[in-house]
Order: structure tokens, then C-alpha cells, then sequence
């Protein structure tokens, strides 16, 4: 993913992160392993602010999962942001 994309940050600050991405100020967040206390409240802001929240296979996430691994974006970066995690798993 360094390679394919111009700017990565890497925050201790999810609740951060979900706030720059309803606001528009970041693409997209891909996440690892996310831990539900920041995770649910966040998926709620940016749904709520018109982005879209995936698993790695590009299905939407719908439901609750203890380790969940997602991509979350503004519609318009879904395709380009799947394909570098794809790219990165070698699905």
C-alpha cells in the first residue's frame, strides 16, 4: 500500500480518523482489526456522512464482527481502495 498511495498516517486515534473521513479530509481508512468501542460509533459518522464501509471482498458490512478487517470510503474511491488491499493480500 506505501507504494500506491500518496499519503498514509498511522494513528493511535481511530475516533480521529473517522472524523477526518465524514469531514472529507481523508479518501478512505483501512482497518485492521478494529476494536468496537471506537469502531461502531465510527462506522455511524461516516455512513452517516455518505461513506461506505466494506469488508475486503467488497461486501458491504451490515452487522457487527469481533475482528472486523474494512474499508471505508466516499463511494468514489470504492474500487481504487479494494483493489490495493487485494493487490496487498494477493487475492
Amino acid at each position: 500500500m506505501d507504494v500506491r498511495i500518496k499519503r498514509m498516517m498511522r494513528l493511535w486515534a481511530p475516533t480521529l480518523q473517522w472524523c477526518m473521513l465524514a469531514k472529507g479530509d481523508i479518501d478512505g481508512i483501512i482497518l485492521y482489526n478494529s476494536e468496537g468501542d471506537d469502531l461502531y460509533s465510527g462506522l455511524l459518522m461516516a455512513q452517516e456522512a455518505g461513506a461506505i464501509v466494506m469488508d475486503f471482498e467488497g461486501k458491504l458490512f451490515e452487522k457487527s464482527h469481533p475482528e472486523p478487517y474494512l474499508i471505508a470510503c466516499h463511494p468514489d474511491h470504492q474500487t481504487y481502495l479494494l483493489n490495493i488491499v487485494k493487490e496487498g493480500l494477493e487475492i
